[in-house]
């Protein structure tokens, strides 16, 4: 035997025994096995005689099919609206002139709005403008007033002698209420006393009877104002109230949850129509922890809303455009098997009810639709 045949047949040994060793194992590069895909042949759908379609269970997954149940009241689309942030009126106080006279600035300037102030501040001054028959009432008054307060300030010395000797015999000094009722007289009658002094001899300060910000100054200083006209007015910054201005006619009828970005829930208070007609004024409350923005920032509001009257809705992604202008639907009836359900319309907001073949628990496509319609 020759050297060639002996290194031929050695070769053949060593291959059998290296097979041998590894019977029944694939080698793969790890490459190779990672974006490894299968080789063997997908089905395409196969129209069948009802005009549905059968779909193996490799090719949906290769179409990525997704689908869910189906119900005519469940669902509802989502629209975004811009709003701006403004204060809830009800929780407005307007600040009104006690009297006719000029008004004057404070001591830090004319307030201005978006200005906060707090309970107690001055807002403004008022110079009483009063003619002498005036002057000569409140005089009177005044005059009045400190008689008034002479008798009262002796019925509260012996009320308040008669509680003493009460206390003394062992009694409660809590049962005489005449003395609290005296006592109550006396404050209000020293506080009328002391504007109209004032109103005589200097100027009235007006301050805030609660803490907020100034939503709205009309007045100018140096005014002439009647007794009762509204000065300014002052808004709780807690209470915000979200305004969207649109076109879309009946939008308000059909909202049916409204949230701020970070997912807080407002409350719709209404609609109105805008004074030139040219659309519709929203407002949205929110409660007081809901939001931080102050008057006139931008908001961004998620709406849901209900289907057009005669309408349902679909999932997003459920309806496709067909090539004749309407849309389709596609239901998943059996485990392999499809039905195309052909719309009127496919406008993303909902599809006319007595075009759409569904009833609830229907297993409708939501993900790869627009892969299956090109199979049609």
């Amino acid at each position: 035997m020759n050297l060639r045949r002996i290194a031929a047949i050695s070769g053949v040994l060593l291959l059998s025994t290296v097979a041998l060793a590894h019977d029944g194992e694939v080698h793969r590069d790890p490459a190779d096995a990672a974006g490894a895909v299968p080789t063997a042949p997908v089905d395409r759908p196969q129209r069948l005689a009802d005009g549905s379609f059968q779909i193996s269970k490799p090719m949906q997954r290769l179409l990525k099919l997704r689908t869910e149940r189906w119900s005519s009241t469940s669902l509802a689309s989502v629209q975004t609206l811009v709003a701006e942030a403004r204060p809830q009126p009800e929780f407005a106080l307007d600040v009104v002139a006690p009297e006719r006279g000029r008004l004057e600035a404070p001591d830090g300037g004319w307030l201005q709005p978006g200005q906060a102030v707090k309970t107690g501040d001055v807002l403004a001054w008022l110079r009483p403008q009063l003619t002498q028959q005036e002057i000569a009432d409140r005089r009177a008054k005044i005059a009045t007033l400190e008689q008034q307060l002479v008798i009262i300030d002796v019925n509260v010395e012996r009320q308040q002698m008669q509680s003493d000797a009460t206390v003394a015999a062992g009694g409660s000094a809590g049962g005489n209420i005449w003395i609290e009722k005296y006592l109550a007289d006396r404050d209000a009658m020293r506080t009328n006393r002391d504007l109209l002094a004032q109103s005589l001899s200097d100027r009235l300060p007006l301050r805030a009877a609660v803490s907020g910000r100034v939503l709205s100054v009309p007045i100018s200083p140096g005014a002439i104002v009647e007794a009762g006209q509204p000065l300014l007015r002052l808004a709780d910054p807690n209470a915000v109230q979200f305004v969207v201005v649109h076109q879309q006619a009946g939008l308000a009828g059909r909202i049916a949850a409204a949230h701020l970005a970070n997912g807080q829930t407002l409350r719709l208070r209404g609609e109105e129509p805008l004074a030139d007609g040219s659309g519709w004024r929203l407002r949205f409350d929110a409660p007081a922890s809901a939001s931080q923005l102050a008057s006139g920032q931008i908001a961004s509001l998620r709406v849901s809303l209900k289907p057009l009257p005669g309408t349902v809705a679909v999932p997003p992604g459920a309806c496709v455009r067909s090539d004749e202008g309407g849309g389709i639907v596609w239901v998943h009836r059996e485990a392999e098997r499809y039905e195309a359900r052909k719309l009127a319309s496919c406008n993303g907001d909902g599809v006319p009810s007595a075009t759409l073949a569904l009833v609830d628990g229907d297993r409708i496509v939501t993900e790869g639709a627009a892969l299956l319609s090109q199979y049609r």
